[in-house]
Order: C-alpha cells, then sequence, then structure tokens
C-alpha cells in the first residue's frame, strides 16, 4: 500500500475541499482525496497537520529558494514575467490551491492561458498518497481477486499477457537472489547470442534498466562498455545483489516510422481508465523519447521527452523535456536527428489503442493503469503496467488539465463512489521527511 501523502505547502487543501461543495470533477477529486485524508487520520496525524498549517510558509520558502533561484529568471528572459511576479503566483496557488513551488514550473503555470485553470490541476500527492489508496479499499470490498501485485512483478505480468495473448516482451531468462539463470522462454543454457534489454523484476522509472547489443560474439552495453557471456551474467548478478531478481528480455526494435525518434526504443505511455459502465477506455497517451543519444532509457524523470498524442487520430504534439534545466523549451523537430514531431502521425495506432483495451481488461479490479507501449515493426507491445499512475506528463503536455479532461471525469466518478468506503486508520504515512526524496 502506498503512503497517504499530505500537502506540505501547504496542506489548506485539507480544509478548502471539504468545506467548499464539489461541482466540477476537479472539485470532486479534490473532495475526496481531503476526505480520506481526514478519515484515515489517527491523533498523531492531527497533531501533524495542525502544525503544517503553521509552518508550511517556511516548507514554502525552501521549496521557493530551491525551483525559482535557478529557473525564475529564465522564465522572466522567455515570458517577460518578473521573477517578483512568479513568486506572488507561487504563494496565491500554494494558499488557495496548494501547488508547490516546483508544480508551478512543472505545469508551466506562469503561462497566462494555464494560471487561471489551476484548481482544474490534479496534484501528485492527490493521486499517488490519496485516489490509488481510496479506490484500492474500496474494489478489495467490492472485488475478491486483487491483481495489483500481478501489475507490480514484470514477470507476472509477462506470463499473464502471455496466456491471453498480449503481445509483451518476451522474457527468456531469470536470474534471482542465487545468481543462477532460470529459462522462461530460452532455448540455450547461457545468455541467448542476441540482443538483450536487462531490467529489475520490481523498479520503477527506467533506473536498473540497460540495453546490451550482440555483436562478434560478445555484449555492448552502456557507456562503450564491452562484456562476453560470462562477463554480463557476472554483471547481472552484481544488479541482483543490489535490486533484487532480473528479467533477461528480447530487446524490442522501433516501428521504421519512429526510428528518427531515438537510438533506443521509443515507448508510449497510455492510460487506460475504467469508465462508468465498467468498461474500459484509453483516456490520454504520451509518447515518450531521449533526446541524447546512445541513451536506452525514455523515461522522464531519468532526463527524456514526452509529446501529447491524440487519442483519437495518433497525431504527435511537440516535446517538452526537462522543466527543471530548460523552462519554455518545446521541440518541433527532433534536436538530434532533426525528425519533425510534432504533426507525425504514429503507425498502427488503432491496433495499439485496441490493445491497451484487451490489457486493462486483465486487470479488472483496477481503476487506472499507466501502460508503457511500444510500437515495433510487429505491431504494438505492451512492456508493462504502472499501479501507481501520476498524471504530471499528461498536464506538462496538454493545456487542459486532468481536471478538464475526460479522465478527470471517471477519476471524479470513480472517487465518488469509494468515499462510500471507509479506509482503516492503520496508514502509512509519506512524512516531511520523506518528500525531499524520490516522490
Amino acid at each position: 500500500m502506498a503512503r497517504t501523502r499530505l500537502p506540505y505547502c501547504s496542506p489548506y487543501r485539507l480544509i478548502w475541499a471539504v468545506l467548499a461543495t464539489p461541482r466540477s470533477a476537479a472539485q470532486r477529486i479534490h473532495h475526496a482525496y481531503a476526505h480520506f485524508a481526514w478519515r484515515s487520520m489517527g491523533w498523531s496525524h492531527y497533531l501533524l497537520t495542525a502544525a503544517l498549517c503553521l509552518v508550511w510558509p517556511v516548507i514554502f520558502l525552501i521549496m521557493l529558494w530551491m525551483f525559482t533561484r535557478p529557473i525564475g529568471p529564465k522564465v522572466a528572459e522567455a515570458t517577460g514575467k518578473s521573477v517578483a511576479r512568479q513568486v506572488l503566483e507561487q504563494f496565491w496557488l500554494a494558499v488557495r490551491h496548494s501547488i508547490p513551488p516546483d508544480k508551478y514550473y512543472v505545469f508551466d503555470l506562469f503561462r497566462p492561458q494555464r494560471l487561471p485553470n489551476a484548481g482544474d490541476y490534479v496534484l501528485r500527492y492527490e493521486l499517488k498518497g490519496g485516489f490509488h489508496n481510496l479506490v484500492h479499499f474500496h474494489t478489495r470490498e467490492t472485488m475478491r481477486n486483487s491483481t495489483k501485485e500481478v501489475l507490480k512483478d514484470k514477470l507476472r505480468f509477462f506470463r499473464r499477457c502471455e496466456e491471453r495473448s498480449v503481445a509483451s516482451p518476451i522474457v527468456f531468462q531469470v536470474m534471482g537472489g542465487d545468481g543462477v539463470l532460470q529459462a522462461e522462454a530460452a532455448t540455450t543454457d547461457g545468455l541467448p547470442p542476441l540482443d538483450l534489454f536487462i531490467k529489475p523484476a520490481k523498479g520503477k522509472g527506467g533506473r536498473g534498466c540497460e540495453r546490451w547489443q550482440y555483436i562478434d560474439g560478445g555484449y555492448a552495453g552502456p557507456i562503450g562498455r564491452k562484456l562476453n557471456a560470462e562477463g554480463l551474467l557476472q554483471h547481472i548478478r552484481a544488479l541482483v545483489a543490489k535490486r533484487g531478481r532480473y528479467l533477461i528480455q528480447e530487446c524490442l526494435r522501433n516501428h521504421p516510422d519512429l526510428a528518427g525518434f531515438s537510438a533506443g526504443l521509443t515507448s508510449l505511455r497510455i492510460t487506460s481508465c475504467k469508465d462508468e459502465s465498467g468498461g474500459f477506455e484509453v483516456t490520454n497517451a504520451v509518447l515518450k523519447m531521449s533526446l541524447a543519444a546512445g541513451v536506452a532509457v525514455d523515461n522522464f524523470h531519468q532526463g527524456g521527452a514526452v509529446c501529447r498524442v491524440d487519442v483519437a487520430t495518433g497525431e504527435i504534439g511537440p516535446a517538452w523535456d526537462s522543466w527543471s534545466k530548460r523552462p519554455c523549451v518545446v521541440h518541433h523537430t527532433h534536436p538530434a536527428t532533426g525528425a519533425r514531431i510534432a504533426g507525425a502521425r504514429l503507425p498502427c495506432w488503432p491496433e495499439t489503442v485496441q490493445m491497451v483495451e484487451k490489457a486493462a481488461s486483465l486487470f479488472p479490479d483496477r481503476i487506472m493503469i499507466g501502460f508503457d507501449v511500444a510500437i515495433t515493426d510487429s505491431g504494438p507491445v505492451i512492456i508493462e503496467g504502472n499501479v501507481q499512475q501520476g498524471s504530471d506528463m499528461v498536464q506538462r503536455t496538454h493545456d487542459l488539465p486532468v481536471g478538464m479532461q475526460r479522465l478527470g471525469q471517471l477519476l471524479a466518478h470513480h472517487a465518488t463512489e469509494a468515499l462510500a468506503t471507509r479506509p482503516p486508520r492503520a496508514m502509512r504515512w509519506y512524512g516531511p521527511r520523506d518528500y525531499w526524496g524520490p516522490r
């Protein structure tokens, strides 16, 4: 169970959202999150919330210095909005909507067309530490079998997809803590003489993933490293010692139409959500890509870029890279290859949407899943499913926040239904010390 999160900068959304009568989809999401948070509190958490109501300005000032000092001058140069004006807007957003300074820049709320819709943005703490927990408790009462652990374990995910004829990367072998290879779909005792992709069986954010090309009887990997088969096995054993069980998979290749976007694999994050009648609907999609040559991982939080994808047509929007280093920069063409990004259309798009909807049906108790999907020369392939799907990538690349999209309508529907379930008070809390770590 993910730890429940509080809006530390500031905590007032817990108050405003409960007192107000929710009317819009975003307000219903905020309302459900706040009710869930209050219901799951014990006395120590009431005291923590009371303390946060007093000391949050200190946290705000620290975050203001961390993010505005390096980014504010660049935004002022690009937009003409002074740093002082940015600071005032961030203070207002913190008080009125509990939006911290980093999200001011993540969502480009300094843009005049986005700032008026600030109340419709759904924050990471509301989803990661609120909505997902709330609907988990609700579905646990209404449905017998949970598929959450299947989604979190990449080997079990592969097996379920294979059983139901949903294309997923072939897992050749698995290496556990004993350092011994266990065959899954391999025909040889050692590593297959093929390009390989290795990743932790339970990992996230692209951490620990590596691509190894088979060349002249050996393997070439990150940073120009070259190993023979035994050397690569020793390397994987070292990774297993750090991160646990590892999967040795086939190395997928981009569809030829996507070759100009990355030397490695270009993938999509496609959001599926259960609709009002119990079916599954693709609501959003973003294309992820690396803007640097030779990088195998395209994860947004590892320096990749993301593009909006029109769900109806598969048309790609411009690429947004890291907000923290280069604000106000979007790419209409790929900076390394010159390939056109904005306006291009994804191949096999109708088949991709159909496959994601089928994959979502394999996990009927999950309300919202973020599927990582590759489009290869043989069609779409489901790489993995993310049970704790966020909304940062969607809201960064769209001019409309989630609360004003179809996804917001569905989240509001399920959050309102789930409020009938009272969560247990024995919750694990995501405390102030955790806030500065990985989020």
